[in-house]
């Protein structure tokens, strides 16, 4: 039986969720909600990649979900798990489709092809002299457009430039990634959309889709070479950590307690842990014996590694020494940074 793109992409995921995980969690990385349960479940399990790149409505991840389970694919039950029949289909593709999504850039991608691509358009229709619908309607994007615009002083030279930086990156590229992007990118003509190019490659709309996401992102995987579209991703890299928890890391920084940061931005015990973890999982250092004592962080990797588990209580159960949540959801938030 034929397996879709999407249906390849919710098949990695709950693989890598370890029947560990609700649907409603994998629904919550998918959109890529900020809360620290998402933002744990996607660093854990190793889903950053899909973090709020799978942009289905709550209908469409039901209808999947249910498929897959008609299909005898996966199990939903409290958790979602994969069956023989599910991991077999998964072991026999070539490479891991999920980790190209690139949702660890936090919308890094999407909003360089938004600058470029009506930037690009904007630039070939002035020098034409062709009036135009832009592209991208969104206001930040067209004012970022106007801003740059006057730097420009040659609009030819610079179309002679960004054509041979895109042919550059373009020719990296696998033919129909290369197509995928080229066919996309407007001129005085627009750019095709996606149900055009889903006829051209015989896909439906949504393959054709998360097939450009993933074209794109390999497409600006090295920008090295190309300045002039390194230039247009200037300022867009975004932190993992979120706004608040970046408050309280540089609050931290500055040497102030943790008592006296909770205080002064006046956070509950709560949001202080939750901001704590957020710091360990994205934060290049981070004094965790501060917090959990050697001996015990040895124990809580060694379970974690034993039982092959995220499941804060499955590890808590099986501890010797009386530790909390808190400093067990420390230590595995560490563990990345420490290869463990």
């Amino acid at each position: 039986m034929e397996i879709s793109l999407l249906e390849r992409i919710f098949l990695e995921s709950i693989q890598r969720l370890r029947d560990e995980r609700s649907d409603r969690s994998l629904y919550h990385v998918f959109q890529g909600k900020k809360s620290a349960t998402s933002l744990q479940d996607a660093h854990f399990y190793d889903l950053e990649s899909t973090f709020g790149t799978v942009l289905v409505s709550k209908q469409r991840f039901e209808s999947v979900l249910t498929e897959l389970a008609q299909k005898k694919w996966i199990e939903r039950q409290e958790t979602l798990r994969l069956t023989s029949e599910g991991a077999r289909l998964v072991g026999q593709t070539d490479g891991v489709i999920i980790d190209q999504l690139g949702g660890e850039l936090r919308g890094y991608a999407e909003m360089m092809w938004k600058r470029l691509s009506l930037l690009v358009q904007t630039v070939i229709c002035l020098e034409a002299q062709q009036p135009f619908i832009p592209v991208q309607q969104e206001t930040i994007v067209r004012e970022w457009v106007k801003s740059v615009l006057p730097t420009i002083s040659n609009r030819a030279d610079w179309l002679a430039q960004m054509y041979q930086e895109l042919t550059l990156l373009l020719e990296r590229l696998p033919e129909r990634d290369a197509t995928l992007i080229s066919h996309r990118l407007s001129g005085v003509q627009t750019g095709w959309s996606y149900p055009q190019l889903a006829r051209m490659m015989k896909v439906d709309v949504e393959t054709v889709q998360f097939e450009f996401i993933i074209a794109w992102r390999r497409c600006i995987n090295d920008l090295k070479s190309t300045p002039l579209i390194q230039q247009i991703g200037a300022g867009l890299h975004t932190p993992k950590m979120t706004q608040s928890a970046q408050t309280t890391w540089e609050l931290l920084q500055q040497g102030l307690t943790v008592e006296d940061v909770a205080v002064r931005r006046r956070l509950k015990n709560s949001t202080m842990e939750d901001h704590l973890v957020e710091i360990a999982m994205y934060a290049p250092t981070f004094p965790l014996d501060l917090f959990v004592d050697t001996a015990q962080q040895e124990e809580i990797r060694h379970i974690a590694q034993q039982l092959k588990t995220y499941a804060l209580k499955r590890i808590k159960s099986a501890m010797q020494s009386d530790v909390s949540y808190f400093q067990i959801r420390l230590v595995l938030a560490r563990s990345k940074w420490e290869g463990s």
